[in-house]
């Protein structure tokens, strides 16, 4: 289920981090979720519902390599669980705001003919803007990402 993460009344106001954490933990998640479909243009639209500009293509893009390299027998990975750890360092920008967040992904990995759970932690600067009445991630730089299980 994809969910678009809607503006409160303050949305001209830099977040909390209590609320950058929730716009997040609302935003976040729709990315992964949109892996769980094969159509192209399903993967697209799910994406848009959470990303925009340049950022909506280059993570589309990125998603299709995935799907490339699991079409020639690579590992398919299931998303079971998105858990944002911290959100800080919260500026303001001309629209919307940048948050440096930490989150993790977890899932069941397949290949080689045996299944296993995987975990990373990502830490990355996040540009999140309003657009449509809704919190969309323009920018993401990761800082760091590593597989903690």
């Amino acid at each position: 289920m994809q969910t678009a993460v809607a503006l409160p009344g303050s949305a001209g106001r830099t977040p909390s981090e209590r609320q950058a954490r929730r716009i997040l933990v609302g935003l976040l998640p729709n990315i992964y979720r949109a892996l769980e479909f094969r159509d192209e243009a399903t993967i697209y639209d799910r994406l848009a519902v959470s990303v925009t500009g340049e950022t909506l293509t280059d993570v589309y893009l990125e998603q299709r390599r995935a799907l490339e390299i699991e079409d020639r027998g690579g590992a398919q990975a299931r998303v079971e669980a998105v858990e944002v750890l911290e959100a800080s360092e919260i500026e303001s920008r001309d629209t919307g705001f940048a948050v440096r967040s930490t989150w993790t992904v977890g899932g069941m990995v397949t290949h080689f003919g045996h299944r296993h759970f995987r975990q990373n932690r990502y830490d990355a600067r996040i540009g999140i803007v309003p657009e449509a009445g809704t919190w969309k991630i323009q920018s993401i730089e990761v800082l760091e990402q590593e597989r903690v299980r």
